[in-house]
């Protein structure tokens, strides 16, 4: 799946894949950038694999997580004013 990411975007969403080793240690597998967090889901369901969601911001120009997905499919979301992780239907 193919995004074309316009030069002037205010924000673009990464999607990433959790791969695991044999030997237990994390890394990452597929990624994909989106101009949608709706885009960037599915990508992530469509794989059937935990990952996570992260996002740049032009007006910051830092990259802050938003949102990851679990090997039961589950979603969770950072609530911003809280600081914490909450289930996102």
């Amino acid at each position: 799946m193919t995004t074309r990411i316009p030069w002037n975007a205010k924000q673009v969403f990464y999607a990433s894949e959790t791969r695991t080793r044999k030997d237990g240690t994390r890394c990452a597998g597929r990624e994909q950038r989106s101009t949608t967090f709706r885009e960037a889901r599915e990508f992530l369901d469509s794989l059937g694999a935990p990952g996570g969601v992260s996002v740049w911001r032009a007006s910051s120009d830092l990259t802050d997580a938003y949102a990851t997905r679990d090997a039961d499919g589950s979603w969770t979301s950072l609530n911003r004013l809280t600081g914490k992780w909450e289930p996102l239907s």
